[in-house]
Formats: structure tokens, sequence, C-alpha cells
């Protein structure tokens, strides 16, 4: 049973809100992270790994931008 899973059966689950569902953050950095992660639905199961470490590049790139 994954953790999804066992949170439903203890009644903890968390809503999760399809990413083409979202409203836009106000950061366009992240907002545009969050675009390009909406793009993988459907896509090919090899092609997500690429895309989430530049995701996880550009958000780590934007969260040191604001330490800055």
């Amino acid at each position: 049973m994954n953790g999804s899973d066992e949170n439903a059966r203890d009644g903890n689950a968390t809503a999760v809100t399809p990413l083409h569902d979202r409203s836009a953050t106000g950061d366009d950095a992240v907002d545009e992270a969050l675009t390009r992660l909406a793009t993988l639905d459907g896509a090919p199961l090899a092609q997500h790994v690429a895309v989430f470490d530049a995701v996880h590049a550009a958000l780590q790139d934007r969260l040191a931008d604001t330490e800055g």
C-alpha cells in the first residue's frame, strides 16, 4: 500500500489539484515550472526524468534568487 492509500484509509487524505487546474502563483518561474510538469500528462515515462530534473533545477535557481 502506498502512502496516499494509507492516508485515505486513515482519513488524512489531502486534496490534490491537477496541475492544469491550478491558479497562477504570481511567480513566473514557479508558474513556468508547474506548466512544464503539466505537460507530462500522457507523455511517455521515459520523458519524465528529464522534465523532473529541469523543473527541479529551475525551482532551485528561483529559491536561490530569493535568498540572495
